[in-house]
């Protein structure tokens, strides 16, 4: 975990979660903000309410919540911290994708996903001393065009176990937007992390600037 703070005494901003992608996004936007990743395991979380029928949606605000809740735990951590945490799943036809295991599992994905239309249910929220200060979900809309099996297979090469990070098995910021036909949707939302409600609730909190 990065804990080191520019002025002592003073609350953090802190991401709970390793992603280099909503870490990037972050302090692309100009925050101080730390990382620290939570030892959670999601399977137990997501198969119990999946198991109960919960939507996707809720899966995602619950995964997200539970980070939050985890980071609290941690003996770093420090009740004046502002925490972020965020989750993301993809859903098609009412159907959860969670990140692929292995390389033959990225391929039945994208063809099962290729032709059709899908969401990512983009969770995040805002704690403080382990309390939820709020939450936000977002819904971006991708529709994958009918590629070419040698095209998959050309993508599949030339992105090799990346895929393997990513829960639809594709980087919209790499070749992987070469996949679709439509996007609806901000892109900070689809690479994980909606951005512009973030920080305007960072705004309200005297955490970013006004």
């Amino acid at each position: 975990m990065e804990s080191k703070r520019a002025n002592p005494g003073t609350p953090r901003l802190v991401l709970a979660s390793g992603s280099t992608a909503r870490l990037g996004l972050l302090r692309g936007a100009g925050l101080d903000v730390v990382s620290c990743p939570v030892a959670l395991d999601e399977s137990v979380l997501r198969d119990r309410m999946r198991a109960e029928n919960a939507g996707q949606n809720a899966i995602a605000l619950a995964l997200a919540n539970a980070k939050a809740l985890e980071f609290s735990t941690n003996p770093q951590f420090m009740s004046a911290d502002f925490v972020i945490a965020a989750d993301q799943i993809l859903e098609c036809d009412g159907v959860g994708f969670d990140k692929p295991e292995n390389r033959q599992a990225v391929r039945e994905q994208l063809i099962t996903l290729r032709g059709r239309t899908h969401r990512l249910q983009t969770a995040v929220v805002l704690y403080k001393g382990g309390e939820k200060l709020w939450e936000h979900l977002a819904t971006p809309e991708l529709t994958m065009r009918d590629f070419s099996d040698g095209f998959l297979d050309a993508y599949m090469e030339a992105e090799g176990d990346v895929l393997l990070s990513c829960v639809g098995a594709y980087r919209l910021e790499g070749p992987g937007v070469q996949l679709f036909s439509t996007i609806r949707g901000d892109h900070d939302a689809i690479l994980g992390l909606p951005l512009l409600p973030l920080l305007a609730v960072l705004r309200d909190f005297g955490i970013a600037k006004k």
